[in-house]
C-alpha cells in the first residue's frame, strides 16, 4: 500500500510514514489498525485508500485530494466462497434478497458476491465496518456506490469488486 500511495502522490514510498486512524481508538504513529493513511514529513497527505483481498489476489483504491469529509472504501470478493447455506439469512437485506430470488448456480454466486462487496465497500466508507448489521445495509441504490468491472481493476473476471464514495454522517 506504501507503494501504490507513493506512486498516486508522485512521492518515493521509503518517505511515508504509515497513520491509520480509528473511530474508537484515534490516530497515531502506534496504531496499526483503522482507515490507512499516510504522512510525509510529519504532515498528513491528502489521500483516500482502502483494501481488499481476495485469495491471493489485493484491490487497492485510492484517492488523492479529497473534500473534507469524503470518504472512500473498496472491497473485493470471490463468487465461489459465497455459496453456503445461509448466506442470505446473514448478510442480505429485504431487497437484496429480492434481487437473488430466482437465481441458481453461477448466477446466483456472482449477485451475491456483487451485493456483499458493495456493502463492504459501503461499510468501510462509512467507517463503521461489520460493526454494523449487514442485514440492515442495502446496496442496490447507494449513491456513491459502484461495481467494479475486471477491465477496470485489473483483476480476474472470476471476481467481484465495488467501490464507495462519499460523505457519511
Amino acid at each position: 500500500m506504501r507503494r501504490f500511495a507513493g506512486s498516486i502522490l508522485d512521492i518515493p514510498a521509503v518517505q511515508l510514514q504509515v497513520a491509520y486512524s480509528c473511530p474508537e481508538c484515534g490516530a497515531g504513529p502506534d496504531l496499526s489498525h483503522g482507515r490507512p493513511g499516510f504522512t510525509h514529513h510529519g504532515q498528513p497527505l491528502p489521500l483516500l485508500l482502502s483494501m481488499s483481498r481476495a485469495g491471493a489476489w489485493v484491490l487497492l483504491a485510492g484517492l488523492t485530494a479529497p473534500e473534507t469529509g469524503e470518504r472512500l472504501g473498496a472491497d473485493v470478493e470471490d463468487p465461489e466462497r459465497l455459496g453456503f447455506d445461509g448466506f442470505a439469512e446473514v448478510a442480505l437485506a429485504d431487497a437484496d434478497k429480492h434481487a437473488v430470488a430466482g437465481l441458481q448456480g453461477e448466477a446466483l454466486l456472482r449477485e451475491r458476491a456483487r451485493l456483499w462487496t458493495r456493502k463492504e465497500a459501503w461499510l468501510k466508507m462509512t467507517g463503521d465496518g461489520l460493526r454494523t448489521d449487514p442485514r440492515k445495509v442495502a446496496v442496490l441504490d447507494k449513491p456513491g456506490l459502484a461495481d467494479l468491472p475486471p477491465a477496470v481493476t485489473g483483476l480476474p473476471a472470476s471476481l467481484v469488486a465495488a467501490v464507495a464514495v462519499g460523505y457519511p454522517r
